[in-house]
């Protein structure tokens, strides 16, 4: 087993990323892909919402400017028409970040992902909220996985998201994805499976959210997860990715790792 690792510090949601938007100062963005990338990430999320204005041309600029500096492809999540801008300019293969059940979002999506033969993460969200169960979360996933294939999109190239809430709004959290995640293993066969794993510790603070992430995480590999987009800067965290990894993959010749 392999799983990815995916950065998730490039979002608009937090300060330093929104700064350097407006004042048009890119170069934290690029440290925060630099360090990421030195951190173990294997991929970068690049967040930069719904609402900011001139997304399109932000976009363009952020994927240029990102792949300047690391070689690792990039998770595009934004509206439709900024997604489309980076993919237009993006080295390599990327991934379409934020497909949901929303029907005419996910029309767009997929026949970009087409396109531009991009993988895709597509999330168990309805149109409007959060999915009630586990079915309806089931109904969604099968709703884009056959999409998907009437875009000749393949099965590997598809990562299903049970979207993961915090622990603080619903404690059955982390119990309802495990379950999630092996249901899609199942029920979608070739496809992959994905969390956003600083979910479940949201409204946590300092080490516990480190000791939250990384427990989650260790639970949620045992399940069948195959990616994470995690916080690659906090070491409990990455030292878990890594130790999983070599749990799963059964190596023998571990003296370094060990004796590390």
């Amino acid at each position: 087993m392999n799983m990815l690792v995916i950065g998730e510090k490039i979002n608009v949601l937090t300060n330093i990323v929104y700064e350097s938007i407006v004042s048009k100062d890119l170069s934290p963005i690029v440290s925060l892909a630099i360090q990421q990338v030195e951190s173990g990430a294997e991929a970068l999320d690049v967040n930069i919402g719904p609402d900011i204005a001139g997304g399109e041309q932000i976009m363009k600029e952020l994927v240029g400017v990102i792949q300047q500096n690391v070689a690792v492809p990039l998770c595009l999540n934004g509206t439709p028409g900024m997604i489309e801008a980076g993919l237009g300019v993006h080295r390599g293969r990327a991934i379409i970040n934020g497909v949901t059940g929303d029907r005419e979002r996910m029309g767009r999506l997929l026949f970009l992902a087409g396109e531009f033969n991009a993988g895709i993460i597509g999330m168990a969200l309805p149109e409007r909220g959060y999915a009630s169960d586990v079915n309806e979360g089931c109904s969604i996933a099968m709703d884009i996985v056959e999409e998907a294939a009437r875009q000749g999109i393949m099965p590997s190239d598809i990562y299903l998201d049970p979207v993961l809430a915090s622990f603080s709004m619903n404690p059955a959290a982390l119990t309802g994805a495990t379950g999630t995640v092996r249901l899609f293993k199942e029920t979608f066969p070739g496809t992959k499976t994905l969390v956003g794993l600083s979910n479940i510790s949201q409204g946590l603070k300092g080490q516990n959210r480190s000791i939250m992430n990384s427990s989650a995480l260790g639970v949620l590999v045992g399940a069948g997860l195959d990616a994470a987009i995690l916080n690659p800067l906090d070491r409990l965290v990455m030292e878990t990715a890594k130790t999983v990894k070599l749990l799963c993959a059964g190596g023998i010749y571990c003296d370094a790792y060990l004796c590390g």
